[in-house]
């Protein structure tokens, strides 16, 4: 007897549909420091959500390559070496790379846990949507004064007017991500708004994902070292950072603050002069040389960067290797 071929036309289009579902997970994006972390959590803890946590390592590493099977290779080496790789605690299949590698990764996280695959990323979000067409994005967004503040504390730069770099690139990347989602495929948020009410924006993420909101997202705190939603939590930078500070920021980043609704506390927005922008590059090395020195020691600190600067891989990966020792003790 022949097979029915609409049953195995089926049978296609649901082995298609499951295949899509896995390659094309749900993306929560934003700059570091913009409470990604935090909404991992929540979603992680929903019965029918995998949120297996950062994943740019995805992206990072991947290179176009016209002569690779897939058009896109891989250097594993360096992602092997990625800290948040190997927190994953995944292994990179044998005989993989390019598309098919990515495919597998994603396999991996999907298979850590039931549900909805959910992965966070703060960067190359253009890219991450070329290479996952389906893919639907939930874009968190932060004050940047607030984002620049914890940076400065992190040791990732010395000023607020140098902090807030990495939020204007992530923003910039997510407005070109904007026009190659469909209307359908993306919803905004405001970390402010997920302290303020914290039931109302899940639920409207848990809308948006296609399952139903659970209480359980903010059980978080009974295992992590989170603590419960807290609109305090917000706006920290009116009363932990100094005013000129602040100015400083404003003036460098008011126009795409404005546009994102956190309106600028000084005006007019006045430029530093030369003389002054060179006093604040002057802190912002001394600020991340100090942070560096203190937390990592001199060796690997500074064997980090002249290794890289020298291109000496190995080496380099040495040093990061140790410093990511590190980090890992400061963040437990």
């Amino acid at each position: 007897m022949m097979p029915d071929s609409s049953a195995i036309d089926q049978s296609n289009k649901q082995a298609d549909a499951a295949l899509q579902e896995l390659l094309a997970p749900v993306i929560v994006f934003g700059a570091l420091r913009s409470g990604t972390t935090l909404l991992r959590l929540m979603l992680n803890a929903h019965p029918e959500l995998n949120n297996p946590g950062e994943v740019d390592f995805l992206t990072d590493h991947i290179r176009p390559a016209p002569d690779a099977p897939t058009g896109w290779r891989y250097d594993i080496p360096a992602m092997r070496a990625d800290r948040m790789f190997r927190a994953q605690k995944i292994e990179i299949p044998e005989g993989l790379d390019g598309l098919d590698l990515l495919q597998a990764l994603l396999r991996l996280l999907a298979a850590k846990s039931r549900g909805v695959l959910c992965v966070s990323m703060h960067r190359d979000l253009p890219l991450a949507v070329q290479l996952l067409p389906g893919a639907r994005v939930v874009h968190l967004l932060r004050d940047p004064r607030d984002v620049a503040r914890s940076s400065v504390d992190m040791g990732w730069a010395g000023t607020l007017y140098h902090a807030c770099d990495h939020w204007v690139k992530s923003e910039l990347d997510w407005e070109r991500s904007c026009a190659m989602l469909g209307a359908g495929d993306w919803i905004e948020l405001s970390f402010e708004g997920l302290m303020d009410a914290p039931t109302d924006e899940l639920a409207r993420i848990c809308a948006f994902i296609g399952v139903p909101y659970s209480d359980k997202m903010l059980s978080y705190p009974s295992h992590s070292t989170y603590a419960p939603p807290d609109p305090s939590v917000a706006r920290q930078w009116t009363h932990r950072c100094a005013p000129r500070d602040v100015a400083e920021l404003e003036s460098k980043i008011g126009a795409m603050m404005s546009a994102r609704g956190y309106t600028p506390s000084t005006a007019p927005l006045v430029a530093p002069s030369r003389f002054r922008r060179a006093q604040l590059t002057l802190r912002h090395k001394l600020g991340k040389w100090s942070f560096g020195i203190r937390n990592y020691g001199v060796v690997p600190f500074f064997g980090a960067r002249l290794a890289s600067k020298l291109r000496l891989k190995p080496v380099q990966r040495y040093f990061q290797r140790r410093i990511d020792a590190r980090i890992r003790q400061m963040l437990r």
